[in-house]
C-alpha cells in the first residue's frame, strides 16, 4: 500500500485524494458520510478532493434521489492522466525550445569567460549529466572508474541515461579500468564508446566521472558524496582534453 501511495502521488495525486480514492475504490458507489467515516477526513475536505478528483477524471457523481453518491473511475484512467501530464510537458518542452534562443539573446554577456558551478545531491547530478546528454557536439571523451554514480545509483536511472545517450547519437572516446570480468560489449556498444584500458598505473586513481565535451568539463562524484561540478571554460576544456589525448594514446584498445 506504501508503494500505491507513492506512485499515486508521484503522478500528481495528493496524500487526502489518494486516500479517497482508494477508498472509493472498495465500493461500487459511496457517500460522503462513509468516505468521512473510513478515512477520518473533515467533509469540506472530501469535497474539495472529490472535485479535484472529477476535474482528473477520476471520480464521477450520481445522484440517487436520496443522496449524492461518487463512484471511482477505472484504474486504467490514472494511466490516462499520466498520459496527459506527459502530453503537457512535451509542449512546454517543445515551446520552452522555441524560445531558448530568443531568451540567450538577453543572456548578459560575461567577461569573463569562464563558469564553475557546483551542484549537491542526486537533482543537482541529474542536472549536470542533463547538460552532457543535450551537449552540442554529440561527442564525449569520458573516463569512468568501475565503481560510480551510475554503477551505485537507481538502475531506471542508468537505463534512461544509456538509452538518451543512444538516443541523442552520442559518441565517444571511452577510458576504464581492467576488470576480469570484463562487460560485454555489442559492436554498436564498441564503436559508440571505444572504450581503451588505462594503464596499470592508473588503477584507482579515478574516484570521479569526467565527461569533457563542447567547452566544458563535468565532474561527477561517487553516489557517497553526490555532487557535481560543471565548468566552462575553452581553457580548462583544451588542457583536460590535452591530458585525456595523452592517457588516449597509451592505453590499451578494449
Amino acid at each position: 500500500m506504501e508503494k500505491i501511495n507513492l506512485i499515486l502521488k508521484n503522478i500528481g495525486l495528493t496524500d487526502t485524494e489518494t486516500n479517497i480514492y482508494l477508498t472509493g475504490l472498495q465500493y461500487s458507489s459511496i457517500g460522503v458520510n462513509r468516505l468521512e467515516k473510513e478515512t477520518k477526513i473533515k467533509r469540506t475536505t472530501i469535497y474539495h478532493a472529490i472535485n479535484t478528483l472529477s476535474k482528473k477524471g477520476l471520480v464521477s457523481k450520481k445522484d440517487t434521489g436520496a443522496k449524492l453518491v461518487f463512484m471511482m473511475t477505472r484504474p486504467e484512467n490514472i494511466q490516462r492522466l499520466l498520459n496527459k501530464e506527459i502530453e503537457i510537458l512535451e509542449n512546454q518542452k517543445t515551446e520552452l525550445d522555441e524560445i531558448i534562443p530568443l531568451l540567450n539573446q538577453h543572456q548578459q554577456k560575461e567577461e569573463a569567460n569562464f563558469n564553475v558551478a557546483h551542484f549537491d545531491g542526486i537533482e543537482g547530478i541529474k542536472l549536470v549529466i542533463e547538460e552532457a546528454l543535450y551537449c552540442k557536439s554529440r561527442h564525449w571523451d569520458v573516463i569512468a572508474p568501475p565503481k560510480n554514480f551510475f554503477s551505485d545509483f537507481d538502475k531506471k536511472y542508468a537505463e534512461y541515461f544509456m538509452n538518451t545517450r543512444k538516443r541523442k547519437k552520442i559518441s565517444a572516446r571511452s577510458l576504464w579500468e581492467s576488470k576480469a570480468d570484463k562487460k560485454v560489449l555489442t559492436p554498436e556498444d564498441l564503436k559508440q564508446r571505444q572504450p581503451r584500458i588505462l594503464p596499470n598505473i592508473m588503477y584507482g586513481k579515478f574516484k570521479s566521472i569526467i565527461i569533457i565535451f563542447d567547452d566544458k568539463v563535468a565532474i561527477i562524484s561517487s553516489l557517497k558524496e553526490s555532487s557535481a561540478i560543471l565548468i566552462q571554460s575553452r581553457e580548462v576544456h583544451d588542457t583536460m582534453l590535452a591530458l585525456f589525448d595523452g592517457l588516449w594514446h597509451i592505453s590499451k584498445e578494449y
